[in-house]
């Protein structure tokens, strides 16, 4: 078990909210992470650990994009 960050920005990569669960690993927080993209792009941390970016809509990553890891 982990306590994970979900923060969430909107459409022009500003931050717009954040949130903390407790996540049995790192899969189960990009899950959650995933369920959280419907509305806005997610970051997922542990930490100071980045877990994964989710794009909005969990769009497909891309190399030519920054924001995308």
């Amino acid at each position: 078990m982990g306590f994970y960050s979900f923060r969430s920005f909107d459409l022009r990569g500003a931050a717009a909210l954040s949130q903390s669960l407790t996540c049995r690993d790192d899969l189960d927080a990009l899950e959650e992470g995933v369920r959280r993209s419907a509305n806005w792009s997610i970051e997922v941390w542990d930490g100071v650990r980045l877990v994964a970016r989710v794009k909005l809509g969990n769009a497909p990553l891309d190399a030519t994009d920054t924001r995308s890891l």
